[in-house]
């Protein structure tokens, strides 16, 4: 009997122990989960460019000039694109050049975003005199590092005749390669191309392939595909509607190569 009530005594005292200890190691994570919570929650500090591009987006343009020129002027090239694009934009027309000069800067150092801003700006003469071998130029430059903006504009340059003779299929195939990797732009261009060519008359694959792009492109909320679409349909078979809406369901984007 003893004996017994020895073990009990054992039990018992290894039990209380256990029970401590579980409650110090309880107390311990209570102690250590707000600290926990507090680092899942903290919000990413924004960068200087983030806030600069949100005083953009909200019109606080004083301020933004602020900070990209500070981190301009500390050798950023993207910020670099952004004062430049900024100025160019928005500053009275005896200041925008030097939105050229940070523009170039940023180009040079290797941002496509500028190379193609200053095709654009080559190309409309409003603030140099116009040079379309320039903005070729840049276009290209900015096309060769995968800027898919600069492979639309190339597109329409090749449509238009734009400071070369008209070439429908080269201008097919800059906006294929942009509208394949999801551009809206591109694949509006390039649905009205093949409308405008003729062969979605008498082809009814061009046909769905030509609905497939501008469906996918008024997806993304382009006004001109979508009423390019609403008028094309109207001449459209219902086996060349079906096939544009298999074609629509089974896109897939390409990635962009790195």
């Amino acid at each position: 009997l003893h004996l017994h009530k020895s073990r009990q005594r054992a039990i018992l005292n290894a039990m209380i122990r256990k029970a401590i200890w579980l409650l110090t190691a309880l107390g311990c994570l209570a102690l250590a989960a707000p600290a926990w919570a507090q680092t899942a929650q903290a919000p990413a500090k924004k960068s200087e460019l983030d806030l600069a591009i949100e005083d953009v987006e909200r019109g606080r343009l004083d301020p933004a000039k602020t900070r990209f020129e500070k981190l301009a002027n500390a050798g950023d090239a993207v910020a670099q694109f952004y004062l430049g694009d900024l100025i160019v934009r928005y500053a009275a027309g005896a200041h925008k050049a030097e939105g050229l000069v940070w523009l170039d800067m940023s180009a040079k150092a290797g941002v496509p975003n500028a190379m193609n801003a200053l095709g654009v700006i080559f190309g409309s003469g409003k603030i140099v005199p116009k040079d379309e071998n320039k903005a070729q130029q840049w276009f290209m430059q900015a096309a060769s590092l995968g800027f898919l903006e600069a492979y639309n504009n190339l597109g329409l340059r090749s449509a238009q005749g734009i400071g070369r003779p008209a070439d429908p299929f080269d201008a097919i195939e800059w906006f294929k390669l942009a509208a394949e990797q999801g551009y809206a732009e591109a694949q509006q261009n390039l649905g009205v191309m093949i409308v405008n060519s003729g062969q979605a008359a008498t082809d009814p694959k061009k046909a769905a392939e030509a609905y497939m792009w501008l469906t996918l492109a008024g997806r993304q909320g382009d006004i001109e595909a979508q009423a390019a679409r609403s008028t094309f349909m109207r001449g459209m078979k219902p086996n060349e509607i079906a096939e544009g809406d298999r074609m629509v369901a089974t896109w897939k984007k390409v990635e962009k190569k790195k």
